[in-house]
């Protein structure tokens, strides 16, 4: 970039620029939370000073306790809201904060909003989510006797204040928290108010949608600061980059993002707590932002109260303090003191207490990294994907190649595009990011004339923020292309199409021998170039029975990629689904055109470079000790699906760091490890030898 450099906007950013420690609030400390979901029989055997004891043991800076809108546990006056079968007299809630308090841990009260019991069917109908019948819908757990509440209902702002209000009166309690709220994907709902609303599943409704969770949202945070101007309300942002709850429009009212990513739930990719970070940090800037670690076995099949794989609690912790999030430690149930299975304790205390010891290094001030990828939350809310699978793949691809080709990145919201957010980054990615508004077209084109470059695969800009289809690209003139037809893909026992090398002195094409075409992608949009093409489509052919596997058009004038370099600024567009094919495949030749792509587009520059065996990822921040490199490993037979059972150490890596200012570094440490690494520095870059990593490193640099 020309007018606002990555190294110039950083230079700009004084160390004064910050608060001091006096001025920041509390919960903008918090690096450690820990919480036990008590079930509502715990009243009766839960040992609250042990609990306390194991989480103060364990350094947390807060402790999360059940107060709930479903079970009350403590003698709650407040209509409807059911106090626990053993409370039996008892203040269990008090008993919890006192012992927390008096250990110097802060409070943060869990409420469940989303859901309510039958007895108050007849006086509050209006409270419940209603099906089309009228009748009232019970919970996906079909729980006996529990029923669905509606966001839009009384119960939201009339029922859930008259609790805090009272907790507020009786409590010392620093924070509330909503579980299992806001949450965009809302049963269907014919009750009175939700009628009158635009069909479920539209940007409209989620407008609407937006509407309520910011006025409710704002309603909690202005009842918690009755109690004291430090208090707040946050609720659960979970999802990763495929939740729809608009984070932009959210985040000026949200001090705490709290993520409920507690672990992996399917067949997917290790680093999805190390994602949830980055879109997180995309929309807080240094704001509070914890993730959850599920200490219990999630997935499927499943088992609440059994103790996940203690390697595969470990990095994910790791990717929650890599990324940039503060570690929240959970377990379910307290039976017989702190559960029949406590296997997740001890290795749960250990990393708690080691990332305790380093706190500093995990106060970060901002990223060091100069790509930016777009997440583009419209269009993975809303966009309808060709084929199988969902809108996340596109990401997934990407993100997957840049581990791969082990960048420093980050991801910038696609309502957040100003020229101050971009300006660290030299090149923005736009991982099909197919809904986009002709204002932030402008904004990304405005990028590349101060010199950003840009790379954008398949239907980017192709609809409008609303989904109305173009007739061309909105980002057609910066890549230099036009549509000629609609998106197209191979049916039936067809090969994909292939790209045929009309350019092999190009940087694109490094490293591509002995062939005249490469495996393309499964779906694209076909286009032409200003220029001459580098790579050509070779339509679909058949790929059974055998004597039919050849092509009657082994040349077509449809460009596979467009590259166009104007000033500073170099520019890529894939018609194919680059991303999302290498993602379903993880062909190599997918892989490596993403990857030149990334390196002709930076020409070759890079803050943070680590070389050596393994997959890993890689951040790297400013911190309030210096400076740190984090080496996530996920050199793992379980990277991809299942959970890990074991770490698979990766020999030396070599760090070369580019400071953003010069500053004279006096030591370099293995945090992991506990040892000093011998390191070199000439003016600005750093480098220095990290001799293995297990499960993860950070070298702190101070």
């Amino acid at each position: 970039m020309t007018a606002l450099s990555r190294r110039s906007f950083l230079a700009a950013f004084p160390a004064a620029a910050f608060a001091s420690e006096a001025a920041v609030a509390w919960h903008q400390r918090v690096r450690r939370v820990g919480q036990v979901n008590f079930s509502e029989k715990d009243v009766a055997e839960a040992d609250v000073e042990a609990w306390a004891d194991f989480w103060a043991d364990a350094r947390v800076d807060a402790v999360q306790i059940n107060v709930t809108g479903i079970i009350a546990f403590y003698p709650s006056d407040v209509p409807f809201h059911r106090r626990s079968r053993w409370l039996a007299g008892r203040d269990f809630f008090g008993e919890c904060v006192r012992a927390a308090k008096k250990r110097g841990l802060r409070v943060i009260g869990r409420l469940s909003p989303d859901l309510q019991w039958e007895d108050a069917l007849d006086a509050h109908p209006e409270w419940f989510v209603r099906g089309r019948d009228g009748r009232p819908v019970p919970p996906f757990s079909r729980t006996p006797g529990l029923y669905q509440t509606c966001t839009f209902s009384s119960y939201f702002t009339e029922q859930i204040p008259a609790i805090l209000r009272e907790l507020n009166a009786r409590y010392d309690v620093d924070a509330f928290y909503a579980n299992g709220w806001p949450n965009w994907n809302l049963p269907e709902c014919w009750c009175d108010v939700c009628r009158r609303l635009p069909p479920r599943g539209t940007p409209e409704f989620r407008d609407r949608f937006m509407d309520r969770v910011i006025e409710i949202w704002t309603l909690y945070d202005r009842i918690a600061r009755e109690k004291s101007p430090d208090n707040l309300f946050f609720g659960n942002l979970g999802g990763g980059f495929r939740t729809a709850v608009d984070l932009y429009r959210l985040a000026p009212h949200c001090l705490w993002f709290n993520a409920d990513n507690q672990g992996r739930t399917s067949p997917a990719p290790v680093w999805g707590a190390a994602q949830q970070g980055r879109v997180a940090w995309s929309v807080m800037k240094g704001r509070t932002i914890t993730n959850v670690t599920g200490s219990w076995s999630t997935g499927s099949p499943l088992w609440r109260n059994a103790a996940k794989s203690p390697a595969e609690a470990e990095i994910w912790m790791a990717q929650t303090a890599a990324s940039g999030m503060a570690i929240w430690y959970h377990w379910l149930g307290a039976q017989t003191g702190l559960g029949e299975d406590r296997r997740w304790q001890e290795h749960g205390r250990r990393f708690l207490q080691w990332h305790a010891r380093h706190n500093a290094h995990f106060l970060n001030r901002r990223p060091i990294a100069n790509i930016a990828v777009l997440l583009p939350q419209r269009t993975q809310t809303f966009y309808q994907n060709p084929g199988e699978g969902d809108a996340g793949e596109h990401i997934q691809g990407w993100y997957a190649a840049l581990l791969e080709g082990r960048h420093a990145f980050a991801f910038v919201h696609e309502d957040d595009l100003s020229q101050e957010t971009l300006a660290p980054f030299d090149l923005l990615i736009l991982p099909n990011a197919a809904w986009l508004s002709d204002a932030q077209c402008r904004r990304i084109a405005e990028f590349a004339a101060h010199g950003g470059s840009v790379i954008a695969d398949f239907e980017t800009s192709l609809y409008d923020e609303r989904g109305a289809e173009r007739g061309q690209f909105g980002l057609a003139p910066l890549f230099g292309i036009r549509r000629t037809g609609g998106r197209t893909g191979s049916r039936g026992f067809y090969n994909s199409f292939y790209a045929r090398i009309e350019q092999p002195g190009h940087e694109l094409l490094r490293g591509f021998a002995n062939t005249r075409w490469l495996a393309g992608a499964e779906w694209r949009v076909p286009m032409r170039t200003d220029g001459p093409p580098i790579l050509t489509v070779v339509p679909p052919y058949p790929a059974y029975p055998t004597e039919t596997v050849f092509t009657e058009t082994p040349r077509t004038e449809d460009a596979a990629v467009a590259v166009r370099e104007q000033g500073g600024s170099r520019c890529v567009y894939f018609a194919g689904d680059a991303g999302r094919t290498f993602w379903r495949c993880f062909h190599p030749d997918p892989l490596r055109l993403m990857l030149n792509a990334v390196d002709w587009a930076l020409r070759g520059r890079r803050p943070v470079r680590v070389e050596g065996e393994g997959l890993l990822e890689l951040f790297a921040w400013e911190t309030e000790a210096g400076f740190a490199v984090h080496l996530l490993n996920y050199n793992n037979p379980n990277a991809h699906r299942g959970v890990y059972l074991r770490h698979s150490p990766v020999g030396a890596q070599r760090v070369r760091m580019e400071l953003p200012q010069e500053r004279r570094i006096r030591r370099v440490t293995a945090l992991r490890a506990g040892r000093p690494l011998p390191f070199t520095q000439r003016g600005r870059v750093v480098e220095f030898t990290v001799p293995a990593v297990t499960d993860y490193e950070v070298a702190a640099l101070e």
